[in-house]
């Protein structure tokens, strides 16, 4: 039986799995409509994206963390 806390570390990593899924697609989807495309704009707007995809992929890593340190807790 989960406790409180596992709950929410749980819901927690499933959120950040989906929040660094979102990122990751908008900069594949950008790299991908924007090929050929060097602009300043361009290259701000990636800038923005990469910044994001990486923000969200360190988030979920530390929810991933969190979760598993609260699991061994209870070992």
């Amino acid at each position: 039986m989960n406790c409180d806390e596992c709950s929410r570390v749980e819901r927690l990593v499933l959120k950040s799995l989906v929040a660094a899924d979102k990122s990751e697609t908008a900069l594949r989807c950008y790299l991908i409509v924007h090929e050929f495309s060097a602009g300043v704009s361009d290259v701000a707007e990636y800038h923005a994206l990469r910044a994001e995809q990486q923000r969200t992929a360190d988030e979920r890593h530390k929810a991933y963390m969190d979760f598993v340190s609260h699991k061994k807790s209870h070992q």
